[in-house]
């Protein structure tokens, strides 16, 4: 290991990062490991990543923030076999760090950093101009999110509150669904485009789902009556979900989704608006990711 790239986000999960710093320069130095710091800005960023890149010369980049902060690095990285992608959880949304394994402890994260073990992970592409990390929706977690980060609020019980708004307030939508091999259509609540197992909450949506196979999977949540929620939820934390009879979970590498009625999109847990059409293809072996 030549070098380690610290791209940090200072204001992901509105944690005091006071302490952080100095504990990145305390356990590099004990482990003799050059490293440099970047923050971002929330302007230009990727273009300051490359800077940074051609100027330091690191062999990893590591990713300090949530979920939006690796998925920002990750363009950067994307398709260079010879810089690997490195995770400290830092934000309110963890989801790829907790699909990893990735602790959010700075030491044990750092140590795992330094590890250098990898998987070449797959990814996503979403309506050509978007990367999915981890897990995208479109329907009911996706308005969800719409109206959490609209409100403004934070925390657990107005997440709650605005889950419960939500699960009350639900459309079932017919989707169009077209796999290249077959197509059909299908009423849904929501339709999960998973390259991995689970949202950073711990819940399981995707089973049987693997980072590195060259695959995703489209889990159809069929319209369920009030009452089947708490089944539902249940099977989420246990990891049952495929043994559900409101849920099918399809393996694809491509699939083209439409609606008659538009409805929200998110990727990785951002919000990117109201779609009729969405288009999903895998690319598979795209980025080199220390996991533990």
């Amino acid at each position: 290991m030549n070098h380690l790239l610290f791209v940090i986000n200072p204001i992901s999960g509105g944690i005091d990062k006071s302490d952080l710093y100095s504990q990145i320069d305390t356990c590099c130095s004990q482990r003799s490991v050059q490293f440099s710091i970047l923050e971002t800005k929330g302007e230009n960023d990727q273009k300051r990543i490359k800077k940074a890149i051609e100027e330091k010369k690191p062999d990893t980049v590591v990713a300090c923030g949530g979920d939006g902060t690796i998925n920002l690095v990750a363009q950067v990285l994307l398709g260079n076999k010879d810089l690997k992608l490195g995770i400290m959880p830092l934000g309110s949304a963890n989801g790829l760090a907790t699909e990893l394994g990735i602790p959010e402890d700075t030491v044990a994260a750092i140590d795992i950093i330094i590890g250098q073990k990898t998987i070449d992970m797959d990814v996503l592409r979403v309506n050509d101009d978007h990367l999915s990390l981890h897990l995208s929706d479109i329907g009911f977690n996706a308005t969800l999110i719409k109206r959490f980060e609209a409100s403004g609020s934070r925390g657990k019980m107005a997440y709650a509150r605005h889950f419960f708004t939500t699960l009350f307030k639900k459309k079932p939508r017919k989707y169009h669904f077209d796999f290249g091999y077959t197509k059909f259509n299908q009423r849904a609540e929501m339709v999960v485009f998973a390259n991995a197992t689970k949202y950073g909450t711990g819940a399981v949506v995707n089973p049987e789902g693997q980072l590195d196979d060259g695959k995703f999977e489209v889990c159809i949540f069929k319209p369920y009556p009030w009452y089947a929620i708490f089944s539902l939820a249940y099977r989420f934390f246990t990891g049952k979900m495929k043994n559900s009879r409101y849920v099918d979970i399809l393996t694809a590498e491509e699939l083209h989704l439409s609606t008659r009625q538009e409805d929200t999109l998110q990727i990785d847990g951002e919000d990117l608006g109201d779609f009729k059409k969405v288009h999903v293809k895998i690319e598979p072996a795209q980025l080199k990711v220390i996991k533990p």
